[in-house]
């Protein structure tokens, strides 16, 4: 059965989609290079977003939507293969931060054009109106969850106090 045959509320359909798409988002991509995994690549393309300052792992995990030590983790493995380094900030040695290296920036090139036909196949059909509504339901529901992470952080910090 696909989730799309499946009768449920509007709400339960597109939750159920974004676990689903997810999945099946990384199965593809993990396919598409054995190089890099798609969470490697994904923190890659984090750290790149940051262009004014190297982001430390703290700011990765936190535009990611995860832990610092799975940040770590993968920053570990992404330095063994040659795509990143990981240095103390000079000011804060309790603060590691993150570069891409030259051979980062050449994969990057290498897999530019792979990339591009993915994510064109992956919203085949979709025309602008489409598009810009669903950019539009997806920052709502990140707005949505960005308030719930911070009512939590906020209960769990008043439970230590």
């Amino acid at each position: 059965m696909k989730i799309t045959d499946m009768d449920m509320p509007k709400t339960a359909f597109i939750y159920s989609a974004i676990f689903s798409l997810a999945n099946r988002m990384q199965a593809i991509g993990d396919r598409l290079d054995p190089t890099v995994s798609t969470k490697q690549w994904f923190v890659l393309a984090a750290v790149s977003r940051f262009t004014k300052t190297p982001p430390n792992i703290g700011d990765v995990a936190q535009l990611m939507g995860t832990s610092r030590q799975n940040i770590k983790k993968i920053a570990n493995i992404l330095e063994r293969k040659g795509y990143m380094q990981m240095r103390k900030n000079p000011r804060d040695l309790r603060n590691t931060q993150l570069f891409l290296t030259d051979s980062c920036y050449e994969y990057f090139k290498s897999r530019e054009q792979q990339e591009n036909e993915y994510v064109t196949a992956i919203f085949h059909g979709m025309d602008e109106e489409m598009l810009d509504m669903l950019c539009s339901g997806m920052g709502k529901l990140i707005e949505n969850i960005d308030r719930m992470m911070d009512g939590i952080k906020d209960s769990e910090r008043q439970e230590q106090e």
